[in-house]
């Protein structure tokens, strides 16, 4: 056996492209990160690496640059590469449940097998977002070792930097863990190259306690200001070029390292993250889902469709549509759109949509086995069971409506089966700690770092950011039921600058099915009030929904003035849909019309409102200033509509509306 250098070394980079990420950014992504980095380590064949590819840009580079791939195979070919595995659309792995966590791997495997002719001993783990109760299902997906961060070592009783690898144990399970330095992720690649040498050289170690990097490789030229300084100012290159020199310092494999040394000790590590996304989410991954209940809502209809599947046999010529509704459950599970860090994640319309698409397509290839899914002539109403809450689903031959009845009884989801696109998938604005950047005309920045760190450079990418800013006090839904004092004007609709005098929304309402004639309807009621001159009024409202033909919907609003006295306010239905409208996001103010069409320019669908009787409209687009990796920007989120008529009831009268939703 040769000697060992004193010092040891694993250099692991992790590619990945969100499921519905722009087909532009995928391939800047290549010209800037993937290809230059990798063409620079194939010429440095003595440096040993480990990569970690997730699927979704695997099946992009797959068909898109194939020569790309091959490169890869030739740099395994001859030892230089270790492949690293995972679940294969870069899901959470505590977000999902454990058999997709298991399908997912296994899917993986199969692909790197197929391409490479090789199998992974590890799994990247996700946002390194550690649960205890991982260790089993990877042990029984084939996996030996995964790879965490100072932090959760930290945890553990651990002092940082974190060197050497170790064992946890879950019953009678086993699995290696290895840290990823912290210090190193923030050396690599924003200071010369020499100063990670210096910081290796400067550290105390035996050759079992080696020094990991493992971070993204897109910070190797696609974060700002990195290309040029990694490729063009060649500091990937002059790195190499230093660790060939240097005698001290052996680089490893993780699985080259395993076989040599053994893990230092057993550990028991509670639930982390690296120390950043544990600043982002307040300490625990999965307060997102309690912050932003629009990624609790993806999450729970996720788990629904992966529960349904269990339900499904595969067999009597199904078996091809359950594959199709799996492989669409698990591009749903990408992690980007259930969270919000320096990244836009949760914030990106896009990507929030792609989760929904998928989960679409999943619950209609689920629809085309089940024998019970809707007929051409007929609706199916009945109450979808989630973890968050129950939800009244309406589903017609070309669109699937969900009810919240315990939020006002508004639409959460509209779903047009043609296109299978969510047509409210919609974000409600919050205030975020980083918006203080906007108000405070702050710019972030480290004049010493060469480039700035992703972590430094926040800042605004357009000036007036504040002049922006606006907060929702209730979710981006639809049919939701409002009682204002006046007419609202355009303004304080854009800017929720409003005040509201009843009690209707976020709310529960009674919900009930009856049929009428041919028919099933479902019947919402709430008895509650307004406050108008610091008098109670009570109302009662009661909100149907009919389907109609394929694709359209009626509700139909009685409100009756329960009060002694006469009642006279504005009652408004407020809607908003995650469409692009040119005409309708200048900002409308349209009175007495009858009749509305909105044309989705993104995707060719119609929205169509009728009124039966005269009502006044307002259109406002609503836009978010969230974090991105290049500093604050605006970015659109949906189109809020609201739909209002001033009304003057006296006591025990009853107001009637009706109006028809269509998609088409």
């Amino acid at each position: 056996m040769t000697p060992k250098p004193p010092k040891s070394l694993i250099l692991c980079v992790h590619a990945h492209q969100p499921v519905g990420n722009f087909d532009n950014v995928f391939e800047e992504a290549y010209q800037k990160s993937y290809r230059p980095f990798f063409e620079i380590v194939e010429k440095h064949s003595s440096i040993l690496l480990s990569c970690h590819f997730s699927g979704s840009l695997i099946d992009w580079l797959e068909k898109h640059r194939p020569e790309f791939i091959q490169l890869l195979k030739k740099m395994s070919d001859r030892g230089q590469l270790e492949f690293i595995g995972g679940g294969y659309y870069e899901p959470i792995y505590g977000l999902i449940p454990k058999k997709d966590l298991q399908g997912q791997i296994e899917m993986m495997t199969d692909k790197i097998q197929t391409l490479f002719g090789k199998t992974f001993e590890g799994a990247w783990l996700t946002e390194r977002v550690w649960d205890p109760d991982l260790v089993t299902p990877l042990k029984n997906a084939g996996v030996l070792f995964t790879i965490l961060d100072d932090l959760h070592f930290e945890k553990a009783g651990k002092t940082a930097p974190v060197k050497g690898y170790y064992r946890t144990k879950h019953g009678k399970d086993t699995l290696d863990l290895f840290a990823s330095m912290k210090r190193l992720r923030y050396l690599m690649p924003f200071r010369k190259a020499e100063e990670t040498i210096d910081f290796i050289h400067s550290e105390e170690a035996n050759p079992e306690d080696v020094f990991v990097f493992a971070d993204d490789c897109e910070k190797f030229g696609m974060w700002p200001g990195t290309y040029d300084w990694v490729y063009k100012e060649a500091w990937l290159d002059k790195f190499l070029t230093l660790l060939e020199k240097d005698e001290t310092i052996g680089v490893y494999s993780f699985k080259a390292f395993r076989q040599r040394f053994g893990p230092k000790d057993i550990v028991k590590i509670p639930h982390a993250s690296y120390s950043e996304m544990m600043e982002w989410s307040g300490g625990n991954f999965y307060n997102f889902m309690e912050k932003y209940p629009e990624s609790r809502y993806m999450r729970d209809r996720m788990w629904g469709i992966s529960k349904a599947l269990e339900n499904v046999p595969s067999t009597n010529g199904s078996f091809e549509k359950v594959q199709l509704a799996k492989a669409a459950l698990y591009r749903a599970q990408c992690n980007c759109s259930y969270w919000h860090g320096v990244f836009g994640g949760l914030y990106l319309h896009h990507l929030r949509s792609s989760v929904f698409e998928n989960l679409i397509q999943a619950d209609h290839w689920l629809r085309e086995v089940d024998k019970k899914s809707v007929k051409k002539s007929s609706a199916v109403i009945r109450l979808e069971k989630l973890d968050s809450g129950s939800r009244w689903r309406v589903e017609q031959k070309e669109l699937v409506s969900f009810f919240n009845g315990a939020y006002g009884a508004a639409l959460e989801e509209l779903d047009t089966i043609p296109k299978s696109v969510n047509l409210m998938c919609n974000l409600q604005r919050r205030k975020e700690l980083y918006h203080e950047v906007a108000f405070n005309k702050v710019s972030g920045g480290n004049a010493e770092a060469k480039p700035l760190s992703i972590h430094d450079i926040l800042g605004s990418k357009e000036k007036d950011l504040d002049q922006h800013i606006f907060y929702d006090t209730h979710q981006r839904l639809s049919l939701m039921d409002h009682f204002f004092r006046d007419e609202l004007t355009p303004e304080e609709f854009a800017k929720s600058s409003y005040a509201e005098i009843g009690n209707f929304i976020g709310t529960p309402y009674k919900a009930t099915v009856r049929s009428r004639k041919t028919v099933k309807e479902l019947c919402f009621e709430r008895s509650g009030h307004v406050m108008l001159h610091q008098k109670k009024y009570p109302i009662h409202l009661k909100k149907t929904v009919s389907p109609k033909g394929p694709s359209s919907i009626l509700v139909h609003y009685s409100i009756t003035n329960e009060s002694p006295r006469e009642l006279k306010c504005t009652f408004g239905i407020e809607c908003n849909f995650s469409i692009g409208e040119t005409q309708a996001m200048k900002g409308l103010h349209q009175r007495n019309i009858k009749e509305w069409i909105f044309n989705d320019s993104w995707r060719g669908i119609w929205i169509e409102i009728r009124s039966k009787e005269a009502i006044d409209l307002i259109t406002a687009p609503v836009e978010t200033v969230s974090e991105s990796e290049s500093g604050l920007e605006r970015t659109y989120q949906e189109l809020g509509v609201l739909l209002q008529k001033k009304i003057i009831l006296l006591p025990k009268e009853t107001k009637e509306e009706l109006l028809e939703l269509s998609v088409r």
